[in-house]
């Protein structure tokens, strides 16, 4: 409906905005920097998140970086720490291996960022006890 209305403004996912050729403006950021969103200045906000210990949730919230894109955040997934069917947990513990790992040089292209190695590696140790 964006697309199709003049001077509509709304909010899609990047991944969304590039695959139908949406144009998008720049955001001021928190150094009071215009950003465009990208992969790069992606790649720069979630490089900038903490995570509290023991967890694997965090968000962006407008890093101080002044090529960070004011509003990146993480696609979420959860998982059971148990399958009952083994055959079942195995497969989706071999999807999740190869989304942290060589899936991630399909992200740009799907319209998301790569994780920072440090997130997949964190993400990689969590699912050793998925069963």
């Amino acid at each position: 409906m964006i697309k199709q209305a003049p001077g509509a403004i709304g909010y899609v996912e990047y991944g969304y905005a590039i695959h139908n050729k949406l144009p998008f403006a720049a955001l001021q950021n928190k150094a009071g920097e215009f950003v465009t969103a990208n992969t790069a200045s992606g790649e720069a906000t979630l490089a900038t998140t903490q995570f509290p210990p023991n967890l694997l949730r965090a968000w962006p919230s407008d890093p101080d970086a002044k090529d960070a894109y004011p509003i990146a955040t993480f696609t979420w997934l959860l998982l059971y720490k148990n399958y009952t069917n083994a055959e079942i947990g195995d497969a989706v513990k071999k999807f999740v291996t190869f989304g942290l790992t060589d899936g991630q040089k399909f992200s740009e292209d799907l319209g998301y960022i790569p994780l920072p190695k440090e997130v997949a590696d964190k993400a990689l140790e969590a699912l050793k006890i998925v069963q």
